[in-house]
């Protein structure tokens, strides 16, 4: 279908990868936050928990909510660490288990991935994700 609105588009690509996606992260048993904690986790493990929420873009309230959950599925764990003026924070691992699902979770994203950009060069693969980030960040400032 040829879309004249970005609204369009966005809801037609966001639709169909939003189900492709839903339907893996319900594989693994997770909501559809999580993949998203667990994908960002896998490359950034030992982070404090405070400057994780804003590499993901989650308020800290929600990031601790989400964590918690993870924790008790035993996919993460916090450690206690002690930052400048001695105040109490956690550092975020991923467990074994979790670690094994961000992998597999992973694969599976990248596959879905090839599917998503079937018949793109890597040129347009590259501009197109650049548009999408101009877009969100023109999008933010309206917020």
């Amino acid at each position: 279908m040829k879309y004249d609105k970005l609204f369009m588009a966005l809801l037609g690509a966001s639709a169909a990868h939003g189900e492709a996606s839903r339907q893996i992260f319900k594989d693994y048993g997770l909501t559809e936050s999580q993949p998203k904690i667990l994908y960002i986790l896998d490359f950034n493990e030992g982070i404090i928990q405070k400057d994780f929420a804003q590499l993901c873009s989650i308020k800290p309230s929600t990031m601790t909510v989400q964590l918690t959950r993870l924790e008790k599925e035993g996919l993460i764990r916090r450690e206690i660490c002690y930052v400048s003026g001695g105040k109490k924070a956690y550092k975020i691992y991923l467990t074994k288990r979790g670690k094994e699902i961000a992998d597999s979770l992973i694969e599976r994203i990248d596959k879905l991935e090839e599917i998503c950009f079937r018949g793109f060069t890597e040129d347009e693969r590259n501009q197109l994700l650049s548009l999408l980030e101009r877009v969100e960040t023109n999008t933010t400032t309206l917020i």
